[in-house]
């Protein structure tokens, strides 16, 4: 026979909301602020118990103002339980006072929109403990949540209002590492400001998260007279003076009747235009200043949770120097325990700040959840008990009580270190969730790396395709290009001429010799292969003037193999006279050609120079070969 049963699974248990501080005052001793904390917890117990009749005496105590009528030696342990428990330990020679609630969970908001319901075999546990030192009261507030360990459903971090109330009690002030806890923001305005801030920065037992908020930008604009009517000239002096009514010998008549209408109509306006100038420049620059995020509400909600600091733009460097982290206008940096959490830059949340308000508060409300708290000496409820028992063990000499507290010492031992378990248990949990999380990470990161090496690959196939198709697009418009200029090529001879200046004037220049040597030419000639050779030379002077790259040069050597050489020195010397020309008054040495062929039929020679002043090839003779060292021409 099967057995139907309900499976039993261990618990797990992890801290929510922590909240440490110390209590003093500058006017009441700390005993007076002892009994304040411990008023104001059962005036925050007794709102909770509204709904429960017949309350104990020990919890119906007087309101916190009236902390002066409340005697010491009403203060007592004891335990209640109605559906919850709670239990308070008081060791008064220690100054201990402890203070344990015990609940389920009972959901939140129920029948409202934001309704949360409850969490099968979840439990809260709400320690308030309080030790008594001879200037101040050290105050420890922390909601332990227990659930079993396959819960998934989130746990909600609760601020218990006793926070607030004594945030809000004037009798005292709350204090962390010299940071007086209110609802105000930390400015740093001043040197001082900047001072206290490394103090806590530094202080590595201070337990709340910082929120630097660093100050807007301010846009200076300059000023615009849009609502001044500027009258412009409608008649220029200039034009007046070389008007064609006055030098065309018109009458005097009229003359004086343009000088006498449009003149000081002309001058008024130039007058006006002054007095509108000198106003827009006594007007300052108008300073408009972005949205500033709502520092001061954060810090209100925020109280008891982190601690919020407006940085002016004056202490930017030093804050930037002490994080070590960039810090710039508008910046929002959340840090604990010297470490930088996240941040934020303007842009981030400058379209929807209330937006980001709200994500913003519910994310720093979360972060007390599973963090390492310090407590100080604070002592909660279970290590108080443990405390008591042993004080009381000592103070009896009867064998029998010590035997009896040493059992009970020994139970609560038991529970102490069934709930060590516990929070074991979650922090195994919360391992193997983490080595999860970072496996999946990891293989994310990998699959990331390998797409975005794919995605390079890809880009730079399509870059190279992208280069191939530019370059074959070039290569098709220089060739049709080409074609084009080819189409109108001469088809005689005493053509070329003509052609050359009428098309390559801006980077060619012809030497009369060459018209002339071009003239009298009668061998055999393929004018079209000339041409292409001075559709070179003209790339050659569009390449020395750097108006086109290397590769563009060659594209127009290709067709028929052009090179730019040298004439010779050998053959300039012996043969000076031939390689010498005059052009516009001036000799030139015609130290460079470009040929085509070697047979006489097929043979072009085209003979220049370059010149920098004119930054042009000139062109000194074609189409035949000068003379050599060998042979004359």
């Amino acid at each position: 026979m099967s057995y139907i049963t309900t499976k039993l699974t261990p618990l797990k248990s992890y801290p929510t909301y922590q909240f440490y501080a110390q209590a003093d005052s500058k006017t009441i001793p700390s005993n007076e602020i002892f009994k304040i904390c411990i008023l104001e917890t059962f005036k925050w117990l007794r709102s909770r118990l509204k709904n429960c009749p017949d309350l104990p005496n020990e919890i119906l105590t007087p309101e916190p103002d009236k902390y002066a009528d409340f005697s010491d030696s009403t203060l007592t342990s004891f335990t209640y339980s109605n559906g919850f428990s709670i239990d308070v330990i008081y060791i008064e020679k220690k100054g201990i006072w402890s203070f344990k609630i015990s609940e389920s969970d009972m959901g939140a908001n129920i029948g409202q929109a934001q309704e949360r319901l409850p969490v099968h075999g979840r439990m809260f546990n709400t320690e308030i403990s309080f030790i008594r030192h001879s200037n101040y009261v050290e105050i420890g507030i922390r909601t332990i949540c227990s659930e079993p360990s396959d819960t998934t459903a989130d746990c909600e971090v609760f601020r218990p209002m006793l926070v607030r109330s004594l945030v809000h009690n004037e009798n005292i002030r709350l204090i962390q590492s010299g940071y007086i806890i209110n609802e105000k923001p930390f400015m740093i305005q001043s040197k001082n400001d900047v001072e206290r801030f490394y103090d806590i920065y530094d202080d590595l037992s201070f337990n709340f998260p910082l929120i630097l908020i660093a100050d807007s930008k301010t846009h200076v604009k300059n000023p615009q007279i849009s609502d001044v009517s500027v009258l412009k000239p409608t008649l220029d002096i200039k034009t007046i003076s070389s008007s064609s009514v006055i030098n065309s010998g018109v009458s005097s008549e009229i003359n004086s009747f343009v000088f006498k209408t449009e003149l000081p109509f002309y001058e008024e306006n130039c007058k006006k235009e002054k007095r509108i100038s000198k106003r827009a420049e006594k007007i300052e620059p108008v300073k408009i200043k972005l949205p500033v995020f709502d520092y001061t509400e954060l810090a209100r909600v925020l109280v008891g949770f982190a601690v919020v600091v407006f940085v002016d733009e004056k202490y930017f460097k030093q804050i930037e120097k002490k994080i070590q982290s960039e810090f710039d206008y508008g910046d929002i940096v959340i840090i604990r325990r010297k470490s930088i959490i996240e941040r934020f830059s303007y842009s981030d949340y400058n379209s929807d700040m209330k937006v980001f308000f709200s994500k913003l508060r519910s994310d720093i409300i979360s972060m007390p959840k599973r963090k390492n708290y310090t407590f100080g000496e604070v002592l909660f409820y279970s290590d108080a008990k443990i405390e008591d028992y042993r004080g009381r063990r000592n103070e009896t000499t009867s064998l029998e009580d010590q035997c009896n507290l040493c059992l009970l010492e020994n139970a609560e031992l038991k529970k102490r270190i069934r709930e060590l378990s516990e929070y074991h248990n979650d922090m195994q949990q919360t391992a193997e969730e983490l080595r999860i999380a970072k496996k999946k990470i990891d293989s994310l990161q990998q699959e990331v790396t390998a797409k975005e090496n794919a995605y390079n690959d890809v880009l730079c196939k399509n870059e190279q395709k992208e280069s191939a198709y530019r370059k074959n697009a070039e290569l098709i418009s220089f060739y049709k290009q080409q074609i084009e200029i080819a189409s109108r090529f001469p088809i005689n001879k005493d053509d070329v001429c003509d052609w050359i200046e009428e098309n390559f004037h801006e980077h060619l220049t012809l030497s009369p010799r060459a018209r002339s040597e071009m003239k009298k030419y009668s061998g055999a000639l393929d004018i079209a292969i000339l041409c292409d050779g001075i559709v070179f030379l003209k790339a050659y002077s569009e390449f020395r003037r750097k108006e086109i790259s290397d590769d563009e040069f060659n594209m127009y050597a290709q067709r028929n193999n052009w090179e730019v050489q040298s004439s010779g020195k050998e053959a300039i010397k012996i043969r000076k006279s031939d390689y010498t020309m005059t052009y516009e008054g001036r000799q030139y040495i015609l130290d460079l050609h470009i040929k085509h062929g070697v047979k006489s039929e097929e043979l072009i020679r085209v003979y220049f120079c370059w010149d920098d002043d004119l930054r042009k090839v000139i062109i000194g003779s074609m189409p035949g070969h000068l003379a050599t060292v060998k042979q004359s021409t």
